[in-house]
């Protein structure tokens, strides 16, 4: 069954172009993480480098990978000591389960005695493989070259971020959510190259570029989200952006049992209501009444402990009804933290004629973009 799933990747796989990012920024960018077991395929010899500098070649082929007694068991190689690096053949690719990846396969064995899977490719080559995940590709031109420069220069930024793991950024929203070459697209693609090596500079250093999808209306301050200030991400008015209008209702218990599993000790709740609001509109804080106590969240701690696929914001107004049962109704806009570049202002940016480096100028105050 692994080998027909193979064969059909690969000749899904036979248009991908050879990357045209060699010799860019080396990224690392952890995969899998405490796996018990990997699934490594190829249609050509891979090269294995293990440990200190032991060398063989697996042959075509699916190959299982799992924690040996010391070190790491590589398919009919056995036992390997670890880190074991798999080189593709030149113009082939490694398949992780049945995902193909560009670039180099690390396994490294974690301290629980499970297996990290961390891809080691160009930069250029990684963003191939973000943007299709970030933003929809049928959106204009600008607002992708926006969106390219904005993630080339996080992941700039947090190179070494997850050093002790191995690697430098995660594939998920740990960092910025990375497919592979499964997630890649022509237009995505053509947006990473025409501004390749470009990035946002502040007093000479990449900014942290953070972005989310929707403002609501008004970009945040770095600092009432997450505490630090940064100069370059100030709250701006965003009127580009969708605004979409969201809407979220739960019965009081189940509102109080998700609290209490985020370690507030609340019962009985019979108020809610806005405690503080930012200079954004946002929420700042909400007070909680319940029987005998009051507790006031930052409504940036109450969005994680609800999740953000409940409070899809905190530019939200909250009220509570006393029926039987009684509900908490939350109505917001937009989508995310709202800090930084707006994807959708951008693109709403980009459809009024704005480039590229207007609308990152606008969301990042007083960048400088530059080539490294």
């Amino acid at each position: 069954m692994i080998r027909a799933v193979l064969v059909v990747l690969l000749v899904a796989l036979a248009s991908v172009p050879v990357s045209k990012a060699s010799g860019s920024q080396v990224l690392r960018v952890g995969i899998l993480r405490e796996q018990a077991r990997v699934v490594l395929m190829s249609s050509q010899p891979i090269d294995v480098l293990a440990g200190a500098g032991h060398r063989t070649v697996l042959m075509p082929g699916a190959h299982e990978i799992v924690p040996g007694s010391a070190g790491i068991e590589v398919g009919n190689a056995g036992e390997l000591s670890a880190p074991v690096r798999l080189t593709p053949a030149p113009d082939a690719r490694l398949f992780v389960a049945i995902r193909p990846y560009r670039g180099i396969i690390e396994i490294r064995r974690t301290p629980s005695g499970r297996l990290t899977v961390i891809n080691e490719l160009g930069l250029e080559e990684y963003l191939y493989g973000v943007l299709k995940m970030e933003v929809d590709p049928a959106w204009p031109s600008e607002a992708l070259k926006a969106q390219a420069v904005a993630a080339r220069t996080l992941a700039v930024y947090s190179l070494g971020r997850f050093r002790a793991e191995g690697y430098d950024v995660r594939a998920t929203t740990d960092s910025q959510v990375y497919g592979g070459i499964i997630a890649e697209d022509p237009r995505t693609t053509a947006a990473v190259d025409a501004t390749r090596g470009e990035i946002a500079s502040f007093a000479g250093r990449p900014i942290f570029a953070a972005y989310h999808s929707d403002s609501g209306g008004f970009t945040e301050s770095s600092e009432h989200v997450w505490g630090g200030r940064y100069d370059y991400l100030k709250a701006v008015p965003d009127p580009f952006t969708s605004a979409s209008p969201w809407s979220v209702r739960m019965d009081a218990a189940t509102f109080e049992e998700r609290l209490r599993r985020g370690g507030k000790m609340v019962s009985g709740i019979s108020a809610l209501e806005i405690a503080g609001v930012t200079p954004s509109g946002r929420a700042g804080s909400v007070r909680i009444a319940s029987a005998g106590s009051v507790l006031t969240l930052r409504a940036t701690e109450l969005r994680t402990i609800l999740g953000g696929d409940v409070l899809k914001s905190t530019m939200f107004a909250v009220r509570m009804d006393p029926g039987e049962p009684a509900v908490v109704e939350f109505n917001g806009r937009g989508s995310g933290h709202g800090v930084g570049l707006s994807q959708w202002g951008a693109r709403g940016q980009a459809l009024m004629g704005k480039s590229y480096h207007e609308i990152l100028r606008y969301y990042y105050s007083g960048v400088s973009l530059e080539n490294r």
